[in-house]
């Protein structure tokens, strides 16, 4: 293994994982037996890690990771931070704004549906206090704003699956979602909540939430801060369920 990129790809996805140890220096010498990798190529790889913010080095001091990559599973509005899950305790989000607003006819367009007015939901969602995601959502439903805020607040106390949050919310069965990912540069205002540079690179997902007769439920976009979040996928093959 002597291709930095190729070493670079596997010790990230250890981090994500969780199968590099967080509380430890990551030894050169443990990474070289364990990938069967060359010494240069670890180092060049490491110092990639570092250019992203992954990792911490310093001299004498070693290696080591700087923050955790959280991984959320594409159709989820952040990470599984309930119950019995790794991320549990460790997410807050705090809505920003929440307001009733005419619906612009290009969403009407996005979503497949005619409605006159939406509620815009905007949160900013943070794993251990660092910002992870900035959401903005347009809802499609007939509460009013109160009842809408109690619906939202409720689900931040232990941030239930997807399908538990969504008819707590809206009232209604989850039926599914789609979605798209980008990797955009990240503009004035959202780098300054995600404390992020100007033009860093953010990961855009534009999600359509609907329920079980196909209506639509909501239209999000979310910027994820890309040295902090992978998004996972699934496929369902001969009844198992493997990650892409």
């Amino acid at each position: 293994m002597t291709s930095p990129r190729r070493v670079y790809e596997l010790i990230r996805s250890g981090i994500r994982r969780g199968t590099m140890p967080h509380d430890e220096v990551l030894s050169e010498q443990h990474l070289i037996e364990t990938l069967g990798a060359t010494r240069n190529a670890v180092r060049k790889a490491l110092q990639m890690l570092a250019d992203d913010g992954v990792v911490l080095r310093a001299r004498r001091a070693g290696t080591s990771i700087a923050h955790d990559i959280v991984a959320v599973r594409d159709g989820e509005v952040g990470p599984r931070a309930w119950a019995g899950m790794p991320d549990e305790g460790r997410l807050t989000v705090e809505t920003l704004e929440c307001r009733r607003i005419t619906a612009p006819g290009v969403i009407q367009e996005f979503i497949g549906a005619d409605v006159e007015s939406v509620i815009l939901l905007e949160q900013i969602g943070r794993m251990n206090g660092k910002p992870l995601y900035l959401r903005v959502g347009y809802c499609i439903t007939d509460f009013d704003i109160d009842e809408f805020t109690e619906r939202i607040e409720s689900n931040h106390s232990e941030f239930p699956p997807i399908a538990v949050a969504h008819h707590r919310i809206f009232g209604t069965t989850y039926g599914g979602s789609s979605s798209v990912v980008e990797a955009i540069s990240c503009q004035e205002r959202a780098a300054e909540l995600l404390e992020m540079q100007v033009g860093s690179p953010v990961l855009l997902r534009e999600l359509i939430t609907r329920d079980t007769d196909g209506r639509p439920s909501e239209l999000s976009f979310t910027h994820f801060r890309a040295d902090r979040v992978a998004i996972i996928g699934s496929t369902v093959t001969a009844g198992t369920t493997t990650l892409n």
